[in-house]
């Protein structure tokens, strides 16, 4: 059910333009929580912070976007730099 209505939230914004900045950590978490979270649990996100470089989580989202996430190539950058640079533990994904 949670994923569902993470999934369907995801969509009305994808499909009402209301396009998510990525011009901060703050955004870059509520993209994850958008687009990551519509999948997956965020605790498996998580699970690899501090654990990959920026180029890893690059090639993870892009791989994401391969299996059908959508996103942006902006929204794509910037899940990829926050997830980089996010601490362990410390970040609001592992809240």
């Amino acid at each position: 059910m949670k994923i569902a209505l993470s999934l369907i939230v995801a969509v009305l914004f994808t499909m009402s333009g209301l396009g998510l900045s990525v011009s901060g950590a703050e955004d870059g978490s509520s993209l994850v929580f958008a687009k990551c979270g519509s999948c997956h649990s965020l605790k498996r996100v998580c699970r690899g912070l501090g654990k990959k470089d920026l180029a890893a989580w690059e090639k993870t989202t892009q791989r994401m976007a391969e299996m059908g996430m959508i996103v942006t190539a902006d929204e794509l950058d910037g899940i990829s730099n926050y997830l980089a640079n996010a601490k362990p533990g410390e970040s609001p994904v592992c809240k």
